[in-house]
């Protein structure tokens, strides 16, 4: 597992706490999120935003100098919970590397991460219609799914 403020490595493979730097590795991976990087709100300086965040923490997998994933987790305290909660916001491998185990590192950064916080649970909001759901991607890492709604408002 991952340290929540280091790195990891596996052969040339590392994870690690993103920088501003990475924002044009980030964007691409975005892409394949199936969102658009040239979107106002992928700027770099939103990137950078939430990489500096203090209720935020980005993890990426590097092989070489090459960004080949990332996990965005933000934390938050909640009088319900009687402590912090912890959210999984992204999460993508680029899509020559999934099936690896990249994808299992990054949760597990940020489960660790999580974990340093004192955070009483973690979560993840997925669509149904994601591929990682028909594969319980989440579930077969011990997240349960439950009765819950999202709603919301775009602003």
């Amino acid at each position: 597992m991952s340290a929540p403020t280091g790195s990891a490595a596996t052969g040339s493979m590392v994870v690690r706490r993103a920088r501003p730097g990475d924002a044009l590795s980030l964007k691409r991976l975005v892409r394949e999120l199936g969102y658009d990087p040239s979107d106002p709100r992928a700027s770099d300086e939103t990137i950078a935003q939430v990489v500096r965040h203090p209720e935020a923490a980005v993890f990426v997998a590097v092989d070489g100098i090459e960004v080949i994933g990332y996990v965005a987790v933000s934390h938050r305290p909640q009088m319900r919970l009687g402590g912090r909660l912890a959210s999984i916001d992204e999460l993508v491998v680029t899509a020559g590397r999934r099936s690896t185990g990249l994808g299992t590192r990054l949760v597990e950064a940020a489960i660790a991460h999580a974990r340093s916080l004192h955070c009483k649970r973690i979560e993840v909001h997925q669509r149904r219609s994601r591929e990682s759901y028909a594969r319980r991607f989440y579930q077969d890492r011990g997240f349960v799914e439950v009765d819950s709604a999202v709603l919301r408002i775009d602003l």
